[in-house]
Formats: C-alpha cells, sequence, structure tokens
C-alpha cells in the first residue's frame, strides 16, 4: 500500500470509529412520555379480563429508565386505595412490574398521591414492536368479578424511556466493516 492509499484508509477508519461513536451516544438518549390517567379503572386482579390496558408506542426495545407519578384515585368500598395498582412491561405482559401508588393505605375513598422511582435497576423494556402495556388492575379482589373496585380520577404517570443501546463492540465494528468496505471499494476503482 503506498503512502496516499494508507492516508485515505487512515482517514475512513478514524471516520468509522467516529460514526460508531455518534451511534453509541444518539441511542442512549431518553425521551419522556407523560400519560394522562383520567377515567382508567380496576376491576380485576391483575393480568384478568376487564382491567384498564393501554399499549403506548415508546419505540422498539426502549427501555424504562424512570417513572414518576402524580395521581388521585378513588377506592370503592369494601376496596381500599392500597389495593389499586398499574403494571408496566412489554405488549405480551409476561415480563410486567407493578407499582401501587397507595401502597399501605387501606382506607375506601378518594386519595392523593405522587412520587418517582428509578427503572434503569429492573429491566423493563417494549418489545420488537415498541409497545409497553400499562394495566390498571386490583392487588385483591373484594367485589364480583367485572365490578369495578377503584377509578384513576385524574393525574399523570411521567415515563423516561431510553432508546435501546447497540453493544459498543458491535457497533463499532459494524462501523468500521462499512469503512473497510468502502475503503477496498475505492481501491479496487482505482
Amino acid at each position: 500500500m503506498n503512502k496516499f492509499h494508507h492516508y485515505k484508509f487512515r482517514n475512513l477508519a478514524a471516520t468509522a470509529t467516529l460514526a460508531a461513536a455518534l451511534l453509541a451516544s444518539a441511542a442512549t438518549q431518553a425521551a419522556s412520555v407523560n400519560i394522562d390517567v383520567s377515567g382508567a379503572q380496576s376491576i380485576n386482579l391483575q393480568g384478568e379480563a376487564g382491567n384498564t390496558v393501554w399499549l403506548v408506542d415508546v419505540g422498539a426495545n426502549a427501555l424504562l429508565s424512570s417513572l414518576d407519578w402524580t395521581l388521585q384515585l378513588s377506592a370503592f368500598a369494601p376496596s381500599s386505595l392500597g389495593d389499586m395498582q398499574v403494571s408496566f412491561g412489554s405488549s405480551s405482559g409476561l415480563d410486567a412490574i407493578t407499582l401501587s401508588p397507595a401502597l399501605g393505605d387501606n382506607l375506601s375513598g378518594n386519595g392523593s398521591y405522587a412520587g418517582a422511582l428509578d427503572m434503569s435497576p429492573y429491566g423493563i423494556a417494549a418489545g420488537a414492536d415498541g409497545l409497553l402495556r400499562i394495566e390498571f388492575s386490583e392487588a385483591y379482589k373484594d367485589a364480583a368479578d367485572g365490578v369495578a373496585e377503584g377509578q384513576w380520577l385524574s393525574g399523570s404517570l411521567g415515563l423516561g424511556v431510553t432508546a435501546a443501546v447497540p453493544e459498543p463492540a458491535n457497533a463499532a465494528l459494524a462501523a468500521l466493516g462499512l469503512g473497510l468496505l468502502f475503503a477496498w471499494r475505492r481501491l479496487r476503482a482505482k
């Protein structure tokens, strides 16, 4: 390889490395998704028919990194506010994590709750379809099947969502491979 080709090859390798770094940094950017919970009902136990279930498009394989909430709930007697819960997981519903915003509040009636949680340790992610499944349910069924035990009066769930991050080594190898392919094609053309 002469000096001219060696110089071009080094520039292409540097460009490929820079492209891999930019790809990795762009993939780690987080987005916020706010969900108005007004009107959702907690009816049955988690996973049972009749519960309010929403599918929210957050992007393919996106990770749920944080959660905050400001909620006004109403539990119908004999159910309690602490029984009301919301679950997050992929659209399959098989890998959900559940939050009880009023945990420990054993009273019926109305209540206001706020809080925040770092979700990154739990690994909750949307599937390849990009859909995050949110289900409103009861931890304990006090009334007959199909009878609402709680109403999510107002408020919101704030989701921090991080795009799926490719393995840094894989991204770098892919970028380097494309750079080498481009360099090889240019050298062959000359």
